[in-house]
């Protein structure tokens, strides 16, 4: 191979790792996105009702509840899963018994730390554009006794 064959194949395996990248980036929420999801959703919780707006997270998320990796989830007063927007088989656990692969008692975090005012909670889970386990924050905000999430994944 001469040495400008070799210069043009490292160059082009720089573009397409870049490229990869980019595309992995935009598959992605960001933090301000998953913020901002909360609010719509517990905005629609607020306009709805409660029946109606959880039908609609787990029947027929409209593209501002379920978008890329970022999707609504929503724990009830009893402390089980009310709402899922891309897995309905987690309806009715208790989220409190979540543990992720690092035996990261996730859940009880996330019952702990909850507040009207927000929180993010770190751990282990499944990311629905890549089929993946990966770190993953979401932020949750305590509204009427329900706790809203969205969680965004990290690279």
């Amino acid at each position: 191979m001469t040495t400008t064959r070799c210069i043009q194949s490292v160059f082009a395996a720089v573009i397409l790792t870049f490229a990869a990248t980019a595309a992995a980036d935009d598959m992605r929420g960001t933090p301000e996105e998953a913020r901002d999801m909360v609010v719509r959703a517990i905005a629609y919780y607020g306009e709805a009702g409660a029946e109606a707006a959880l039908e609609k997270f787990n029947t027929d998320p409209a593209p501002e509840f379920l978008e890329r990796d970022l999707y609504v989830f929503v724990f009830g007063p009893e402390g089980t899963i009310v709402a899922h927007a891309v897995d309905p088989s987690l309806l009715g656990r208790h989220f409190t018994s979540f543990v992720d692969i690092d035996g990261k008692r996730f859940g009880k975090e996330m019952r702990d730390t909850v507040t009207a005012v927000g929180t993010w909670v770190d751990y282990k889970w499944m990311n629905p554009a890549t089929g993946q386990i990966a770190q993953k924050s979401s932020w949750l905000m305590l509204h009427d006794g329900y706790v809203f999430g969205v969680g965004v994944h990290k690279p």
